[in-house]
């Protein structure tokens, strides 16, 4: 109880605007408190609100808070300290700038109401216009000169000749290759008859013991030689070298080896040891002095540069480019937000005067048309509407069914003569009836043939032992 007592006041002090109701109020919560509460307050010092010592800004006034502003005090912090030359400029460019901006504000608004107005009353209902032309006379209309003809050449001429002629191309192919397949079993026949077997017995019993024989030959030749070889040829190479070329070798090594050191001792004492000399007597203190005479050299070099280059730049930038850009900032954060501040005046006053201006437009031009849309063209439409537009319509709807109705009566026509046709040319089951309904059979659109037909599976296979396949006819 005393330690909590003691940062209660301690923060009650340091906060001097919260008074006695902050005490009030932390008394009423510790006498609500239950033991629970409690355990937690004893256990851990009460939070303590931050100091600051430094004062606060003035309050900011206006609608519209500064842009610098208002971060800083939605975050908690302190206000930022505003200069007198950002005080000075800114009441006369704001004025300045409101003068300036109102009259283009004006006409911007101007625009976009124009602008909206002819969205609203030209540009959509062109565009609508426009696209019921397009998809209720123009696209009909070309599709019937230009894709119409084509489709009507694909579907009724180039496919069922296609179709035809696809079913030729695979009775011949599969002629042509039952004949191919005889033909290869001949010449096979034949290759195996008259050119496999007679190189199988050359093999076997010509070149098999010749190849065996000349092998024998070329072993027993081939030894004869190695022993040839190595008494006529590696005996006195070997003796040669033995007791020739390796005395001789080890005499010119040893005159090399003496030269050698010759050579290298004339070296040592009469190039290496006088540049050794001259590298240590001459070249060095010589290097020295010039690295010396370099770096003095370049130390005043530098003290010049430092103080006739550096230090002038340095004053200029600390004492002329840094308060002139600071300044130059001011001017433009202060222009911009006159600018924005003015720009939003500007559309306050703009919308007075426009909604002024709309009005008394409506007072004298839509309310009277609206008055004559409601109580004059309004009913004469209906009423053309109910007596005229609707029976054409329902007329119209008639005629075009009927219409369908005699083009589908003729499009089943066309489809059960093309039938016909197709039968007459490529045979098959007669038509007992009308045309069937257009479908897609199992198995790939393979027809089979009736029963006792040289296509039936049923049927007895031919003199050849094979027997051909079912037809392959498309549904139309």
């Amino acid at each position: 109880m005393g330690g909590e007592g003691v940062f209660r006041g301690v923060s009650d002090s340091q906060a001097g605007d919260r008074g006695a109701g902050d005490r009030q109020a932390g008394g009423e919560g510790a006498g609500r408190a239950g033991p629970g509460e409690s355990g937690e307050a004893a256990a851990g010092p009460v939070p303590v609100r931050p100091v600051s010592l430094v004062k606060r800004g003035p309050a900011v006034t206006g609608t519209v808070p500064r842009r610098d502003v208002a971060p800083a005090l939605a975050d908690g912090g302190e206000a930022p300290f505003e200069g007198c030359l950002a005080r000075v400029i800114r009441v006369p460019v704001r004025i300045v700038t409101l003068l300036l901006v109102v009259p283009v504000r004006i006409v911007w608004d101007a625009l976009a109401v124009c602008g909206r107005a002819l969205r609203r009353t030209l540009w959509v209902p062109l565009a609508r216009g426009a696209e019921w032309v397009w998809r209720k006379v123009l696209a009909p209309v070309l599709f019937a000169l230009f894709a119409w003809p084509w489709l009507a050449l694909w579907r009724y001429v180039l496919a069922p000749a296609g179709s035809g002629l696809v079913r030729l191309a695979r009775a011949t192919g599969a002629g042509i290759a039952w004949a191919a397949r005889g033909v290869w079993a001949g010449l096979a026949w034949l290759g195996r008859t008259l050119v496999a077997a007679p190189l199988v017995l050359l093999y076997r019993y010509v070149l098999t013991p010749v190849g065996r024989g000349a092998a024998a030959l070329a072993r027993a030749v081939g030894a004869g030689l190695a022993w040839l070889g190595r008494t006529l040829v590696a005996a006195p190479l070997v003796l040669l070298y033995r007791y020739v070329l390796t005395p001789v070798g080890h005499g010119v090594a040893a005159v090399v080896l003496g030269l050698g050191l010759g050579l290298a001792w004339l070296w040592r004492y009469l190039v290496v040891a006088p540049l050794v000399l001259l590298y240590r007597y001459v070249l060095t203190p010589v290097g020295r002095g010039v690295a010396a005479v370099v770096l003095g050299f370049g130390a005043g070099l530098a003290w010049l540069w430092r103080y006739l280059v550096v230090a002038p730049c340095r004053f200029v930038h600390r004492w002329v480019l840094r308060p002139t850009g600071r300044g130059l900032a001011v001017v433009a954060r202060e222009t911009a937000d006159a600018i924005g501040h003015a720009w939003r005046v500007a559309g306050y006053v703009s919308r007075a005067v426009f909604r002024f201006f709309g009005r008394v437009l409506r007072f004298l031009f839509a309310d009277p048309a609206v008055w004559v849309w409601r109580h004059v063209v309004r009913p004469v439409g209906r009423g053309l509407r109910d007596g005229v537009w609707r029976p054409a319509a329902a007329a119209a709807r008639e005629a075009g069914r009927t219409v369908r109705s005699a083009v589908a009566s003729a499009r089943a026509s066309v489809r059960q003569a093309r039938a016909e046709v197709r039968r007459a040319l490529f045979g098959g089951p007669p038509a007992s009836g009308p045309l069937p309904e257009r479908r897609t059979l199992p198995g790939s659109g393979r027809v089979p043939w009736s029963a006792g037909s040289p296509h039936n599976s049923a049927t007895a296979p031919g003199p050849s032992g094979t027997k051909r396949d079912d037809a392959d006819f498309r549904t139309l």
